[in-house]
């Protein structure tokens, strides 16, 4: 009697840890599936054109200025800058910085991608961002404001495309031009810049 207790005991025991074994690897085939964030599929490239291999830079600054009533600077009332860094091979960089003042609220905000870029046959190119941080600061505003710092996710990842021209400026110096549409008037413009 005491040899089929044991028996029982004993395939128990081994049914058990076979069980919990289980359980612990099921949910690693779920969790760490295809959709792993640190390991992303490669991100479409092309070579980009020899034209356009450079860093470009749209920027912007209000005229307007604020000054408080004790006579110190405060801040732009807005500006804005954009940068693209197309390298050769297809690697890729954008950067966005964006500032502003309203009601002696200083804001401030950078957001940063890294990734790839296709250019294509219809004077397109798209971004393929797989990373990227966003970035704001609040100075003089409300309590309910707090500064930020963040890695972008996957989800937060899109592919941008963007139609695009090169134009001469007033200097005759080629700038990139970059519109959402074919169709839309309004574009960003672009010069090169070394940083």
């Amino acid at each position: 009697m005491k040899k089929t207790n044991m028996h029982q005991v004993g395939t128990k025991a081994v049914l058990f840890t076979l069980l919990m074994l289980v359980s612990l690897m099921l949910p690693s085939c779920f969790l760490f599936g295809d959709d792993d964030e640190d390991d992303p599929k490669p991100a479409p490239r092309s070579e980009v054109p020899a034209a356009l291999a450079h860093k470009w830079l749209a920027g912007q600054f209000s005229m307007t200025e604020f000054w408080k009533y004790d006579g110190s600077y405060s801040g732009n009332a807005f500006e804005m800058g954009i940068a693209f860094d197309f390298k050769a091979n297809g690697d890729a960089e954008f950067y966005m910085v964006t500032g502003g003042t309203s009601m002696g609220c200083r804001t401030e905000s950078f957001i940063y991608k890294k990734g790839t870029v296709l250019f294509n046959n219809n004077n397109s190119f798209t971004f393929y961002p797989t990373e990227g941080r966003k970035r704001g600061y609040y100075r003089g505003c409300a309590a309910s404001y707090d500064d930020y710092d963040e890695k972008y996710t996957s989800k937060d990842l899109k592919p941008e495309t963007y139609f695009y021209t090169i134009e001469k400026n007033s200097n005759g110096q080629d700038q990139l031009v970059t519109r959402f549409k074919v169709t839309d008037a309004a574009g960003t413009y672009f010069r090169v810049v070394n940083w």
